[in-house]
């Protein structure tokens, strides 16, 4: 009896092997996955949370940053855009560093989705190779880092708008009206897809390290080509296929027309947008969910 016991006891406090293999890219049962994805999202929300008290921590401006970088990036980009036009209009000024504001707030929103996205299964190594959880978690807890980021941006605009308007009262810029109702659906739209596209190009990061440092030039590029430096109403006949063929085209032609012009996104603005964010949430979405079993080998 005691030998069994002292053998039983043995067996107890053995330590587990986990094996991790090389695995062949196949979806696995999606029900149980997004139950699962679901019913952990305070582990993404609080990850975001701890994200974002890290990356400021050595900061004295801390998140100040969060609005002074893309605002100095827009007055940078209406100087060249309106000064070196010489644009000598004041309220066509106002008018171009408005919608240069809000242009770039909603594209960096998109991008810090990507660009933190696309680092977070590599930067999360110890967590995968540690815990059990849905991977993409990760890529949504950064998604969830950009829309705290993006928030504060909204009244800095506003400011902008109602000082502009006061000073400058037949501005082109319109007050506001019942159209500004679509602006959480315009938001809801660059998430999903900065979403979707952070979960393809993690998938990419895992296998190929240098993902990220071309993505960097990659969304530069991508800035000039989004309507955020020239108004959607510039391209003409079929050059407005631009728009359509571009992720972020839609959604920000419809920010344009929205903050800026005051009216409702034109139907093709509201399809494209609604296109584009399940194009890339189901794309980036098999991608990651269907490898996301070989992350803890290529980590």
């Amino acid at each position: 009896m005691r030998l069994m016991s002292e053998s039983s006891a043995k067996s107890d406090f053995q330590s587990k092997i986990q094996v991790f293999e090389p695995h062949r890219a196949s979806l696995p049962p999606l029900i149980p996955y997004f139950k699962e994805f679901w019913k952990r999202r305070a582990f993404a929300i609080e990850l975001s949370r701890f994200a974002d008290k890290a990356e400021y921590l050595d900061s004295k401006f801390g998140k100040v940053w969060l609005v002074l970088n893309p605002v100095l990036l827009a007055l940078v980009y209406y100087l060249l855009v309106t000064v070196i036009r010489a644009s000598k209009s004041h309220n066509n000024g106002l008018t171009t560093l408005a919608h240069i504001l809000i242009g770039l707030f909603t594209f960096y929103f998109a991008q810090n989705c990507i660009n933190s996205g696309a680092l977070s299964i590599t930067a999360g190594g110890r967590l995968i190779l540690n815990q059990a959880f849905p991977r993409a978690l990760l890529p949504f807890s950064s998604t969830i880092s950009a829309f705290w980021a993006f928030l504060p941006t909204i009244p800095v605009y506003i400011f902008v708008i109602v000082v502009g308007k006061y000073f400058y009262p037949a501005t082109q810029v319109p007050g506001f009206t019942w159209n500004y109702l679509w602006v959480p659906f315009i938001v809801i739209c660059v998430g999903v897809t900065g979403f979707g596209l952070a979960l393809l190009f993690a998938t990419m990061n895992v296998y190929f390290r240098d993902t990220n440092k071309l993505l960097q030039y990659m969304t530069r590029i991508w800035l000039y080509l989004c309507p955020v430096l020239w108004l959607p109403s510039a391209l003409h006949g079929w050059h407005r296929i631009l728009l359509t063929i571009n992720p972020l085209g839609p959604t920000l032609a419809a920010t344009s027309n929205v903050w800026i012009e005051g009216i409702a996104p034109t139907h093709s603005e509201i399809i494209g947008s609604i296109a584009w964010a399940l194009a890339s949430v189901l794309v980036g979405g098999y991608f990651f969910i269907s490898r996301e079993r070989d992350f803890a080998v290529r980590i």
